[in-house]
């Protein structure tokens, strides 16, 4: 079952950037145990131990992305179709979903759930400045 969510979550996030001060692709991943923590994050992320850590609710993190807007032209109603696809994946497939970020300026950004024993997600970078 973690391969085809991997796999579907492979699919959806493919050529799908989230938009910051520079856009950054998503990348699957994937933890052998079901209660990650924030400094298991840091370890695996080769980030210091003293480095701030946020969490934020699935919903806030993707909020910006889900938003329609008015301007919004084909290309940009295509992303955002993407992301509710995303989103709703998410939602539907993994349990105990939560966003962690890690630094400030530039921020590792964790989405990350629970299935079976394993903890499986995507993140990306976020420049805020």
């Amino acid at each position: 079952m973690t391969q085809a969510i991997t796999e579907e979550l492979t699919n959806l996030t493919q050529d799908l950037l989230w938009m910051s001060e520079a856009d950054y692709p998503w990348q699957v991943v994937s933890y052998e145990c079901s209660n990650i923590t924030p400094e298991k994050l840091l370890e695996q992320s080769n980030l210091p131990s003293d480095t701030p850590v946020e969490t934020v609710s699935i919903e806030r993190f993707f909020a910006p992305a889900l938003r329609e807007q008015s301007w919004h032209n084909e290309e940009e109603r295509a992303t955002r179709d993407r992301y509710q696809q995303l989103f709703d994946f998410l939602n539907e497939q993994l349990n105990d979903l939560i966003v962690y970020r890690l630094g400030e300026v530039e921020i590792e950004a964790y989405v990350l759930g629970t299935v079976e024993d394993k903890t499986v997600g995507i993140k990306t970078t976020i420049v805020e400045t």
